[in-house]
This record gives C-alpha cells, structure tokens and sequence, in this order.
C-alpha cells in the first residue's frame, strides 16, 4: 500500500490531506459543540454535575475519540510512517506531536472515566466539571497546534518555510 501512496501523483495526495483536514475540522466542531453544552460555556454558566445528561456525555465521550483518531490514524499517519516528503511539514509535525500526543492522552483519560454512562461514581461525577475544563485547556491547545499543522500543509510550498518561523 505504501507503493501505491508514493506513486500517486502529488495533486492526488493534496487532494487527501484537504479530505483529512476537512473531515477532522467537522469532528472537532463537533465535538466543540458538545463540549459548550456539556461544560455550559454555551451562555448558561457552569452546568451542575448532577445536571449532566448522560446521553450526551456518552455521545460528546465518542465523538472525543472519534476526533482524536481521526488526527492521529488520517492526518498525523502519514507525517509518522515516513510517507511526508515535505521538510518543513517534519519539522514542524516533530515539532508539535509530542503536545498532541498530551492532549490526546488527557482525552483518553477523560474517555475513560466517563464512557460508562450511569456507572461513574459520584465522587467521578462531582469532578466533572474540573475534568471537562482540564480537557477544555488541552482541546485548546490541540486546535492552535493542528491549525499550525493544517496550514502548513494547505500552504503552497513557498510559503511552508515561513509557517515555522
């Protein structure tokens, strides 16, 4: 398969990455979404945790780890197995990858311990509202690095060089 990715032409390859990029966008608003009306930023202040609809929190739960594969499986794979030729797209993904890889292990985390629904305890369902903006900190921080990496890689290439200064 890696034969097949290195000999297809380059408007093929970009053509996939805006693909990528566009589907990881609409999970990460997605999950953006979710997230406000979970942690109440949506205007209506901090939602109690016994307030908490479980049902979203299970779907907000999946649809977390929805989005932190589909950056790690469709956009970073490629930079990881050696299959990015663009230099300044290395350097860059070297760069930022060890704090997306933060990021993605504190939504795991938060996966974790509340995808089981009705079966957290309450201790686990009074800390909600700290573990929801814990993850928020890091959601933040995940989008400024995949924007640098996205427009690194939507950059044509003379413009690339300029994106790591």
């Amino acid at each position: 398969m890696n034969d097949s990715i290195d000999r297809q032409p380059a408007n093929d390859r970009r053509a996939r990455t805006r693909k990528e990029i566009k589907q990881l966008i609409s999970e990460r608003n997605e999950v953006l979404s979710l997230y406000c009306s979970l942690a109440g930023c949506n205007g209506n202040g901090d939602k109690a945790s016994d307030e908490i609809d479980n049902e979203s929190l299970q779907e907000f739960c999946q649809l977390l780890i929805d989005y932190m594969a589909t950056g790690h499986f469709e956009l970073y794979r490629r930079i990881s197995e050696g299959e990015e030729r663009r230099q300044d797209i290395i350097k860059l993904a070297d760069t930022i990858y060890p704090r997306i890889e933060k990021t993605t292990q504190t939504a795991v985390m938060f996966n974790d311990m509340y995808d089981g629904g009705n079966n957290f305890s309450n201790e686990l369902k009074e800390k909600l509202p700290d573990y929801l903006s814990k993850l928020g900190e890091d959601l933040a921080t995940r989008i400024e690095l995949e924007d640098k990496l996205i427009n690194t890689l939507l950059a044509p290439k003379t413009e690339a060089a300029t994106a790591l200064q």
